[in-house]
């Protein structure tokens, strides 16, 4: 069983901390050691900046109560606005998890009230608890002296920034500032170096629109791995092996100034107010739609395209072809703005510039969408997202193209989404997109299981899963062969609050039990067809090739 210490300032916890806790305490494999500062932290805002005038000085600690003050007020209503987000400013006593005595230390803080030492007296104390790891809980300050190699493993720490660019803070507020793509999150075994720890994971996830999305999807999509390295670590007795480290050039980044602030805030109120106005005044969506050219995906001139019409309060997105008995029928989800759900309906391509909406051909009480095919024996299966019904399922067509009979689940009890499955040198691989529990980004973390069969009862895990955990490559968005076979991989591109920005295509050169890797081949942005705000899958058959985009548009 492992000796876990949690460093705390407070058994008061956010509620993501205290998940993570509850799972420790539940998994029979760790015993927990609180170690907690004493005294308590300046409680309200009027204590809080006469702590921040005697370390920060009095206009600093303005401009610091300046922004506390407005994303409070941003939470605030954004939390009325969107009800789940409202579990975020809740806490939680993570009190009743700890079963022995807690440790009470005394932090000696240096003047500028960030970089901590501990006495010799607290060290000892740590150190006859024999401790094979400490997590750092929400005890603040960078960490000098003894405390770094207090357990045998060292002290296991977030830092929630990408730190090849971004050390310091605030966590996952200058990534919507600067208007970045994504925003990253390290776990690392920390040094004395501001987040410069000897890293162990790194991930990245979308950039929301505002600080405090942002901010809640980052804890949603990273503690939940912070859970189950772990638990791993756990049940085996070791941590990932280290990243290897690079230099760093950067500043250290700190609390926006009132410039910074009132920009933010005015730039942040706008895009709310262009949400709104395009959605209650002006009916205008994120509206997808489909176009195919001949030919195979190599040689694709996508601005050559025949779009595919859209019928009016729908969409078609996520398409792929076949053709069978004469006939080429691409299919594609189909969404209703009404229902708000999608079924998988049928295209027939008659030539290069002529086509037949057929209709559905898989409609369940579930949403639908991302219609995978697959020719196995002669017979063409289908594997649509259906995450709405927790499962990841098989459908057969048995009269080409219009109906398919479902067979099977191929994996049961998950949130998947844009699952591929394919044979690589004599394995069927699966591979799938997840969420973390709790959180709705499914567009961060690639998972792959492989079997000896396409239809097996059980798939077995890789064992690097999630094999990638970036937003700007993890989300399948079809799958392609060279010439001579290897298997090639459209992802899906994330942007600054805009889901489905781009794509890039890379072919897989290591795929096994243990390993994968992937090499970038191409890029595909959206400048095929005029006002394309995004573009998020590409497939072929090699008679024609298919694609998708998006604009903002009214439903007609």
């Amino acid at each position: 069983m492992k000796r876990i210490g949690i460093l705390l300032e407070s058994i008061e916890s956010n509620h993501y901390f205290h998940e993570t806790i509850r799972a420790l305490a539940e998994s029979g494999q760790v015993e927990l050691f609180f170690l907690q500062y004493r005294g308590e932290k300046p409680k309200g805002l009027a204590a809080r900046l006469r702590s921040k005038f005697q370390t920060k000085g009095l206009w600093r600690a303005l401009e610091l109560g300046f922004f506390r003050v407005m994303v409070g007020l941003e939470y605030k209503i954004l939390s009325r606005l969107f009800s789940r987000l409202r579990k975020h400013g809740e806490t939680f006593d993570i009190g009743n998890f700890n079963r022995n005595e807690v440790a009470y230390l005394t932090p000696n803080f240096s003047p500028s009230g960030l970089v901590v030492r501990f006495p010799d007296t607290d060290i000892e104390k740590i150190k006859s608890l024999n401790l094979d790891l400490i997590l750092r809980g929400n005890a603040p300050g960078i960490f000098k002296g003894g405390m770094i190699t207090a357990a045998k493993d060292g002290v296991l720490s977030f830092h929630h920034g990408d730190n090849r660019w971004h050390r310091g803070g605030p966590a996952a507020f200058w990534e919507v500032y600067l208007r970045k793509p994504s925003t990253g999150f390290v776990l690392q075994i920390l040094t004395e170096e501001l987040d410069g720890g000897r890293i162990l994971f790194r991930g990245n996830v979308p950039t929301r629109r505002s600080y405090t999305e942002n901010l809640i999807n980052l804890f949603e999509e990273s503690y939940p791995y912070l859970t189950r390295i772990l638990l791993e670590y756990a049940r085996t007795g070791k941590l990932p092996a280290f990243e290897s480290g690079i230099p760093y050039g950067g500043q250290v980044l700190v609390g926006p100034t009132f410039a910074q602030s009132i920009s933010y805030a005015a730039r942040t109120k706008w895009l709310f107010i262009k949400f709104f106005t395009q959605r209650l005044i002006l009916k205008h969506y994120k509206r997808w739609g489909v176009a195919y050219v001949p030919g195979n995906w190599t040689s694709a001139i996508l601005r050559r395209g025949t779009r595919i019409q859209n019928p009016p309060g729908r969409y078609f997105a996520d398409p792929y072809i076949a053709s069978r008995d004469g006939r080429t029928v691409c299919f594609v989800e189909d969404f209703s703005f009404p229902n708000k759900r999608g079924r998988i309906s049928a295209v027939e391509i008659l030539d290069d510039k002529r086509y037949e909406i057929l209709g559905p051909v898989i409609e369940e009480p579930f949403h639908m969408s991302f219609p995978y095919l697959l020719e196995y024996k002669n017979e063409l299966y289908m594997i649509p997202e259906t995450g709405g019904a927790n499962s990841i399922r098989l459908y057969k067509c048995v009269e080409f193209p219009l109906k398919w009979e479902f067979q099977k689940e191929l994996m049961s009890n998950v949130r998947a989404t844009d699952t591929m499955l394919f044979e690589h040198e004599g394995r069927w691989w699966l591979l799938t997109n997840f969420a973390s529990p709790g959180s709705n980004d499914f567009g961060s973390q690639l998972f792959a299981f492989h079997a000896s069969k396409p239809f097996a009862d059980k798939w077995t895990p890789h064992e690097k899963n999630p094999i990638a955990f970036d937003s700007a490559l993890a989300r399948n968005a079809g799958f392609l062969r060279l010439a001579d076979g290897t298997p090639v991989r459209s992802r899906q591109r994330q942007g600054f609050d805009l889901y489905g920005a781009g794509l890039t295509l890379a072919k897989i050169v290591e795929l096994t039990p243990t390993s994968f890797r992937e090499e970038e081949i191409g890029v595909i942005t959206p400048e095929f067809f005029p006002k394309l705000q995004g573009c998020h899958h590409l497939f072929s058959n090699g008679k024609y090739t298919v694609y998708d985009f998006v604009r903002t548009e009214n439903l007609k």
